[in-house]
């Protein structure tokens, strides 16, 4: 299909993308444009905003398919039926082709249905001149209503799904894999060459292990973000908001999504971070060593060397480990930060740590505001282990009885 999402950074450092049909490239397109920039740009980050423009993107491909225009349908007060928004939906929901088949997740649906009634209401209002007329607002309010009705409801309880994602952790196989990659980095890497960029991934995925941040968080670590250890003081590691940053030149900012904080490490992780830094990153070209140079870079020849890494060269990194060491097959950033708080479950429990203060020390660790759901839905495993001790009691009590 002839439309594309292209993404620029401007000279403040904020990301912002546009719709571009391919045949007439010069321009973006005005309603898709129009809309972005007055009704999603303020108070949404730059990445949902490209979910947006995605979304809008499969409308614009299905007026072309079904030869229709919208804007002009909506001026003349001519609505979508609902033949026509079953056909929208259908395309939605599709994948593209021609290497793709079949549909797109749920979730990704529900999403782009909303934010495809969000623009067609948005463009409706802004093409009819007097859209306060009632007749037009209640047109407007069934369309709507409509297209929102489209969406997949969600299968199973939410306390099923909330349960599921508290008990995710790492498989024991791959625990003790990536516990061995920890120790010996470098195990069959074959080529020298290789050797920074496994080192690289592995303390990643180490940092992902040890603290629970999400990998944007990782791929946003300065040079002045890691404070090594001194008098007696452990080393820790800086995460700072960075939405818009002037001195990333990522188009695809990995940004931070929580609030800033500061998370102590290990001495052995330490000795790695200055491993990598010292021997490995200091020898690529192009590698920055200023305050606001990014730990992460690229270290193969190309034209991005010493650039910061890409999150899609790390998921490359990520899948050339998985083939490699087999074990590690399940193994993907976020599955870390879910290990991550079941480890701080069992710790907190060794500890015998208050369920309050456990979430508190939750909340400051993984970056969540005081009486965050999150944090709340994973202190659930404190209480649900208390509660199952206190049936075996009860039931063992019992069976003296019988």
């Amino acid at each position: 299909m002839p439309y594309s999402v292209r993404t620029f950074i401007a000279s403040n450092g904020e990301r912002f993308s546009q719709l571009y049909d391919l045949e007439h490239p010069g321009f973006p397109l005005f309603y898709p444009t129009a809309f972005i920039s007055r009704s999603v740009r303020i108070g949404t980050t730059h990445e949902t905003q490209k979910v947006y423009l995605e979304a809008i993107k499969r409308v614009c491909e299905w007026e072309l398919k079904r030869d229709i225009d919208l804007a002009s349908r909506f001026h003349t007060r001519q609505y979508l039926t609902v033949a026509e928004i079953d056909d929208l939906a259908l395309h939605i929901r599709a994948r593209k082709p021609p290497h793709q088949t079949g549909v797109i997740g749920n979730l990704k649906y529900n999403t782009y249905i909303r934010y495809t009634e969000q623009y067609l209401r948005w463009l409706l209002h802004e093409v009819i001149t007097d859209s306060n007329n009632l007749e037009v607002k209640a047109a407007a309010e069934t369309q709507s209503k409509l297209i929102l009705k489209k969406k997949i409801r969600k299968t199973g309880s939410k306390s099923a799904r909330e349960q599921s994602a508290i008990s995710k952790k790492l498989p024991a196989t791959a625990q003790n894999q990536l516990l061995d990659l920890f120790q010996s980095p470098f195990i069959r890497a074959e080529h020298k060459q290789d050797y920074g960029p496994r080192l690289r991934n592995v303390v990643i995925l180490r940092i992902l292990y040890a603290t629970g941040m999400r990998i944007g968080e990782a791929l946003s670590l300065k040079l002045k973000n890691f404070v090594e250890a001194v008098g007696g003081e452990s080393a820790y590691l800086i995460i700072e908001r960075n939405h818009d940053d002037p001195h990333d030149p990522r188009p695809r900012q990995p940004a931070v999504k929580t609030r800033g904080r500061k998370l102590p490490i290990s001495q052995e992780l330490e000795a790695q971070i200055l491993e990598y830094i010292t021997d490995w990153r200091a020898d690529v070209p192009g590698a920055g060593f200023s305050d606001e140079s990014f730990i992460f870079i690229t270290h193969r020849a190309r034209r991005s060397q010493g650039d910061p890494l890409q999150i899609s060269a790390f998921e490359a990194g990520v899948g050339h480990l998985k083939r490699t060491f087999p074990a590690l097959s399940s193994l993907h950033p976020h599955l870390l930060r879910h290990d991550w708080n079941y480890r701080f479950s069992i710790i907190a429990d060794s500890l015998n740590m208050p369920s309050e203060e456990e979430a508190r020390c939750r909340e400051e660790l993984e970056g969540w505001e005081t009486g965050s759901k999150s944090a709340k839905k994973y202190n659930r495993r404190h209480i649900e282990e208390k509660a199952f001790e206190m049936g075996l009691l009860v039931a063992a009590d019992t069976s003296r009885y019988r």
